[in-house]
Order: structure tokens, then C-alpha cells, then sequence
């Protein structure tokens, strides 16, 4: 299995393919927008997409009508369970969607037959496509990680020494000439204390609308300000200064204030235990001023 002869077949376009409807890997919001469903998605990257790269490639294609550059989607096909995730492509199919384009001619890559049945495989064969293909960001540092940790997860599985072998560390320094063996010892180290493999999901507009809205349907906070969802970096200004405003505006003594990461810095905070700390302070806050002030964080 050789996955780098198959990431040029599919490069190249010697892979044949297949006309999929690429619907099936979104969700279509109250306004009819279409955002990712990650369930449907094996996702490679440390974040699920760009959306400002993503506008930019809609606004450029629009306005030339240039189409040809759009590039085809990669599908890994599980046979044991007749399933499809996207593996490739995540901004192509939502350029595509945002596009007017729900079909889409599409590589199909059987997890089983091609790829031994490894998710370390998926991984690799994701970040050797990501290297080269035209309508994302190029593999990154924290994505070849998350391919090192699949191997270290199926070596346990497998009653291995988690730790990888002199061949995979070779072949990862081979594959992606951007990291070292001091990287790979660092990320090594960082597994066994449970270092995350997560992507991080993107929020748009419209999602933390109705996520404000589903706050505001919920028996809980009937008699709370509920503020709209801020970015995990404003917890400690406009988070403070809105909630007391809205208490005094609404005349509540009550209010909810969610947050989400809007970078993989962000992100690692929260893994870090700095939602501890933002609890406790507002909490202090509040006891302090004596209003109920509650925090939640979104999915990261």
C-alpha cells in the first residue's frame, strides 16, 4: 500500500471518479445556508476550514466565471458500514454548494481496499493531499501530529509500545521535510499526557445566531440576559461590560455569556483549564455586584 503513489493517482486525475451529491456532507440552516456536518467528514486539518479563504474563492469565481480551478473531492468509502466522509475537498465542496453546484465528480477511496482499514492511513493520505491541493491550505506542523498520534494510538491498540518506530519517524521526516526529530519527540511526549486530535469547528453567522436563539427556547435562562456567543478573547472586556449592561437594559439579575474559539491558540487554552479560570472570575463578579452571571463554552 504505497499512499503516496495513491495521493499522485488522485493528483493527477488517474484515479477514476464518480458523481456524488455533496450535500450529504452539509447542514442547511433556518436561512438556508449550508455549514459543515462533521460527522460526515474525516477531517485532517487542526481546523475544520478557512472561511475568509473561502469567501474569496466565491467572490474571485463569481466574478470570472472561472470554474476550472475548483478542483475534485476525495471520498473514502467504508464498506462494513455503507458510508461516505469527505476526506479531501472541504473547501471545495463548500465553495461548490456556496456556488450553486450540489453535484460534484468526486474521488472514491475504499478505507478497507486502499488503505488497510488504518485510520493512520486516512490521515497520512489526507495530509499528502492537503500538500499539494489548490483550493486549501497547505498541511501544517499540528496536522502532521495528528497523523503521528493515529500511529501511536493503533501501536497501543495493536499491544505495542506507543512510541513509533525509527522507520515511521524517518518515513514522517521524509513525507513532510518541515518537522524534525526534536518535533516528533515534543508531540511524543505530549500524547501520553493526552494531547488532543480534534479539529476545531468554525463558527458562522448565522450558527451562533441560533445558538443564541436555542439558549433563549430553554426553561433555564427564561429570566436571564443571554448575550450573543463572543470569541474565547473577549471574555475579559466587551464579555464583563455587555453582561452588565444587558442586566441593566433588561432589568434582569441574571445572565449567560457563551464563548467559542475562533483560533487553535484559543482552543488550546481551554484545553489548558483557562475555562476554570473565567468561571471563577465571573463567578467573583457576580457575587460581587450579587447577579447570577453563567458561562458556557461552545464545542471547540
Amino acid at each position: 500500500m504505497n499512499l503516496t503513489k495513491l495521493a499522485k493517482e488522485i493528483e493527477s486525475g488517474e484515479r477514476p471518479t464518480k458523481k456524488v451529491n455533496i450535500l450529504q456532507f452539509f447542514t442547511q440552516l433556518k436561512n438556508g445556508e449550508y455549514v459543515p456536518n462533521p460527522e460526515t467528514r474525516f477531517q485532517v486539518r487542526n481546523r475544520d476550514r478557512d472561511v475568509d479563504f473561502i469567501d474569496r474563492i466565491v467572490n474571485k469565481v463569481s466574478q470570472t466565471g472561472d470554474r476550472s480551478k475548483l478542483g475534485t473531492p476525495t471520498i473514502v468509502s467504508f464498506s462494513s458500514t455503507e458510508e461516505l466522509k469527505l476526506l479531501n475537498g472541504n473547501h471545495t465542496t463548500e465553495i461548490k454548494v456556496r456556488l450553486g453546484i450540489h453535484d460534484s465528480e468526486a474521488f472514491i477511496i475504499d478505507f478497507e481496499k486502499d488503505l488497510g482499514g488504518k485510520v493512520s492511513s486516512l490521515r497520512r493520505l489526507g495530509n499528502l493531499l492537503n500538500k499539494e491541493e489548490i483550493e486549501r491550505t497547505s498541511t501544517s506542523a499540528d496536522d502532521v501530529r495528528n497523523e503521528l498520534y493515529e500511529i501511536m494510538d493503533e501501536r497501543i491498540a495493536e499491544g505495542k509500545d506507543a512510541k513509533p518506530s525509527d522507520d515511521e519517524v524517518n518515513e514522517l521526516i521524509s513525507l513532510y521535510p518541515f518537522i524534525n526529530r526534536h518535533s516528533i519527540g515534543q508531540w511524543v511526549s505530549y500524547h501520553e499526557t493526552g494531547g488532543t486530535r480534534r479539529a476545531m469547528n468554525t463558527y458562522s453567522v448565522q450558527q451562533l445566531k441560533e445558538q443564541r436563539e436555542f439558549y433563549g427556547k430553554q426553561r433555564k435562562y427564561r429570566d436571564y440576559v443571554i448575550l450573543p456567543p463572543r470569541t474565547l478573547s473577549a471574555w475579559s472586556h466587551t464579555g464583563i461590560a455587555e453582561a452588565f449592561s444587558g442586566c441593566m437594559k433588561e432589568n434582569k439579575r441574571k445572565v449567560l455569556i457563551p464563548f467559542y474559539c475562533n483560533s487553535v491558540a484559543e482552543s488550546k487554552k481551554l484545553e489548558n483549564g483557562e475555562d476554570l479560570n473565567i468561571i471563577k472570575h465571573y463567578d467573583k463578579l457576580g457575587k460581587y455586584f450579587n447577579i447570577t452571571m453563567e458561562v458556557d463554552f461552545l464545542e471547540n
